[in-house]
């Protein structure tokens, strides 16, 4: 056996051990995230201004219409708040449309093991409570309407206003996450695969949301194994290729 044989040979060994590896430890990790419990969210709008939520009344008015001290007043139960309009609309629009550019009323469940259609059902029949929370988009502070404030996402802030069961309103501030879609977001930024995160899409322009991160896929829980698997097969397939190679006459 010539010395090219020989290390075709090792390399053909050593790389098909790689490549058991790595298959078996890609198969255990995508075991364990397809077995793993994942969150589901379902969530609905209410466009009305008057409605009941957990027995208290929710009211929704407007003041200054159409000046810039145009607020939202939010009165529900005992307590009240008002939010400055951030991104002004046509105040003649009925209900909420004219706020929909800025500010969504959400109401909506999260559950585990059970896919969006099951938990849409189980929380219109009340099997699973419904949570209702408000989310709001503010842009870039001091940037000219329709220009940089449109566009410089980083600027951007979320707040989530939840309201609790027991009449309270919980408050959450989060700013547009401006990471690589592979990565986590930086302290502050809305959290990935949350419902805050969900939540918040439906007051970002469709053109200017983030790019999808794929950390619910099984392919992500895969990691280092797909990339040694593939260089694994190359390298054995090289190796084979080599070691079966037909040998060279040389002129006598």
């Amino acid at each position: 056996m010539t010395r090219i044989r020989r290390i075709a040979l090792a390399g053909a060994v050593l790389s098909a051990v790689g490549l058991f590896g790595s298959v078996f430890v890609m198969a255990r990790r995508v075991s364990e995230h397809n077995s793993a419990e994942r969150k589901v969210y379902y969530f609905k709008e209410v466009p009305k201004r008057d409605f009941l939520f957990a027995g208290k009344p929710v009211h929704i008015t407007d003041s200054d219409i159409g000046t810039s001290r145009w607020r939202l007043n939010i009165t529900y139960g005992e307590e009240h708040m008002s939010l400055a309009v951030t991104v002004p609309g046509n105040p003649k629009l009925p209900d909420l449309v004219a706020h929909n550019d800025w500010l969504r009323v959400l109401l909506f469940a999260e559950a585990r093991r059970m896919t969006a259609p099951e938990l849409q059902r189980k929380m219109e029949s009340g099997e699973v409570p419904a949570r209702l929370a408000i989310v709001t988009r503010t842009p870039l502070q001091g940037a000219e309407p329709g220009k940089w404030q449109d566009v410089w996402r980083a600027g951007w802030g979320y707040d989530f206003y939840e309201f609790e069961r027991d009449g309270t309103i919980r408050h959450e501030r989060y700013g547009f996450p401006t990471g690589k879609p592979d990565r986590n977001p930086a302290a502050g930024q809305l959290p990935a695969d949350s419902w805050q995160y969900q939540a918040a899409m439906s007051v970002t322009p469709q053109n200017q949301r983030p790019n999808n991160r794929f950390t619910m896929d099984a392919l992500n829980a895969a990691g280092w194994t797909l990339p040694a698997a593939a260089w694994c097969t190359m390298t054995l397939m090289a190796s084979i290729a080599v070691f079966f190679a037909p040998r060279r006459r040389t002129a006598t």
